[in-house]
């Protein structure tokens, strides 16, 4: 599966392979959630990084939805599907220039 660049690409990939199974999309938003986190992953840049999970999980939200004709996804199902398939939390991986490298929470 393709994963194109940026929120448009994600609403792109969400699209065109909402009929894969759940756990490979939850696999290929995994891979693009850690690529960006590994990109943007800056000290002051927390908060841009949990806009973009955030939009990414209300995408991924959206074409699940339209999977069916019935309809849409309650957020109750969504979250019952989030804790069987969870996204990559947004997490800081790198540190200031010449500082000690140190992760939000080393136990993971």
């Amino acid at each position: 599966m393709k994963i194109p660049k940026g929120p448009d690409g994600d609403r792109r990939m969400c699209r065109e392979n909402r009929h894969v199974p759940v756990d490979e999309q939850q696999k290929t938003l995994n891979a693009k959630l850690r690529g960006h986190y590994q990109y943007y992953g800056r000290p002051t840049n927390y908060r841009s990084i949990l806009q973009f999970y955030r939009a990414v999980r209300h995408i991924w939200r959206k074409w699940l939805s339209r999977r069916n004709r019935g309809t849409g996804m309650p957020w109750e199902k969504f979250n019952a599907i989030l804790r069987r398939y969870p996204l990559l939390q947004p997490r800081i991986l790198h540190a200031w220039q010449g500082s000690e490298p140190r992760l939000r929470n080393p136990l993971r």
